[in-house]
């Protein structure tokens, strides 16, 4: 048994605007940072007390976490990973876990599945794989649907296995779509939060025919585009008739961004996730660079935010040192 091991989950954008609930594409910011969560595992010493987990804190968002070990999702998964191995009539030692929080939370980013992933993904490494990939992949689904109020895996699967994620809804599926080389998604988070449940709370319950019908179009011709490399028709599907027009009034600023980051030459421009974060998608890296600087300057609401210009993170959730 290794005497630690750390697993980093990428953060993700869902929805991606034309697949709402549905498409999720995890993130790899091309400065080399990692934006996203971190667990770390180890044995207690000698001197530690054995008999329940112990949680540590760190990170840039750490501060935000609920103060109480057992209000923190991280621990939930400890338990609950500790409760699917009994029913493999396995019995886990509790360990010291050390989650470093780099993800804000509310952000849009997919900050609860990061922590989620990378603490099922580190207990299930570090127990040999006790748990099957489609077990496992059941068990993370269960705990996000516990924080946001149903179960979508547009941020789950994506942050598990990387990439561009089409996670149809209802069911425990999800496929890879292909991910055109040249482009990049800048994503800003402007520092303030936005909790998912308010953010579903303005969208309607139902929506008129004529407007499923478009959307389901729209979808398809996306999916078809990037299976037939028509990056230019992919990147024109990518705008949303089903949440946008609802939340857009949460998002102060987002209005304004949208027009002048197309000036820029930003393909699309969308809401990540329920937001706050914003991106723009771009082929061309000086237009990527022209569109942070606006972002930075016009978007970012205080010191706190931030502002990335990402490729997709084709690893997913991965050991590192």
């Amino acid at each position: 048994m290794a005497r630690e091991l750390s697993v980093y989950a990428p953060a993700s954008i869902g929805n991606l605007s034309v697949g709402f609930d549905s498409l999720g594409l995890a993130l790899a910011p091309m400065n080399g940072k990692l934006l996203g969560d971190v667990v770390r595992l180890r044995p207690f010493t000698a001197l530690e007390n054995k008999s329940d987990w112990k949680l540590s804190l760190d990170g840039p968002f750490a501060a935000a976490l609920p103060e109480k070990q057992e209000e923190n999702v991280v621990i939930a998964c400890c338990r609950a990973y500790q409760r699917a191995a009994a029913e493999a009539d396995r019995d886990i030692e509790p360990l010291h876990v050390l989650l470093d929080k780099r993800l804000p939370i509310g952000s849009g980013l997919g900050s609860s599945a990061s922590s989620i992933v990378a603490a099922l993904e580190a207990l299930n490494r570090w127990h040999d794989n006790l748990l099957g990939a489609q077990q496992l992949f059941r068990l993370m689904a269960e705990m996000e649907g516990g924080i946001s109020g149903e179960v979508h895996l547009d941020n789950i699967a994506p942050c598990l296995y990387g990439g561009l994620r089409l996670c149809p809804p209802g069911g425990e599926q999800e496929y890879a779509l292909p991910w055109p080389a040249a482009w990049s998604v800048v994503v800003c988070w402007p520092g303030t939060r936005l909790v998912t449940r308010e953010a579903r709370a303005v969208l309607p319950d139902e929506i008129p025919r004529a407007l499923a019908v478009s959307h389901a179009a729209q979808f398809a011709e996306f999916v078809h585009a990037l299976h037939t490399a028509d990056t230019h028709r992919a990147a024109e599907c990518i705008y949303d008739p089903i949440a946008e027009p609802y939340r857009r009034v949460l998002l102060p600023g987002f209005d304004d961004a949208r027009p002048e980051l197309q000036k820029i030459g930003a393909l699309a421009v969308g809401i990540s996730g329920s937001g706050p974060t914003i991106f723009a998608l771009t082929d061309d890296f000086a237009v990527a660079r022209r569109v942070e600087s606006w972002m930075a300057a016009h978007y970012r609401k205080n010191d706190q935010g931030f502002v990335h210009i990402c490729r997709a993170d084709l690893g997913g959730a991965r050991s590192i040192e």
